[in-house]
């Protein structure tokens, strides 16, 4: 048998609860995706940073970059910028 509101007992679960408790998940949810985006980019900048530490000195000459800078630049944490 399917329940419909007027089938359900009454409790402590009112609809505007449910929609507050909704609305709650969804900002939860926000905050957590917007934390795990963070992480996503700091890995992918530690990544690119080892990846410019592989390069030899002529490619680095074709895109303007010194050795130094690239140390300075491996050198920072990964969840700097």
């Amino acid at each position: 048998m399917r329940h419909t509101d007027a089938t359900r007992s009454p409790g402590p679960y009112t609809a505007a609860n449910g929609e507050a408790r909704a609305v709650t998940r969804v900002a939860g949810a926000g905050f957590l995706w917007a934390v795990v985006e963070v992480l996503f980019a700091a890995l992918e900048r530690r990544k690119q940073r080892r990846a410019l530490m592989g390069l030899d000195d002529h490619l680095l000459k074709d895109i303007g970059v010194s050795r130094s800078e690239v140390e300075q630049e491996v050198a920072k944490p990964f969840w700097r910028g």
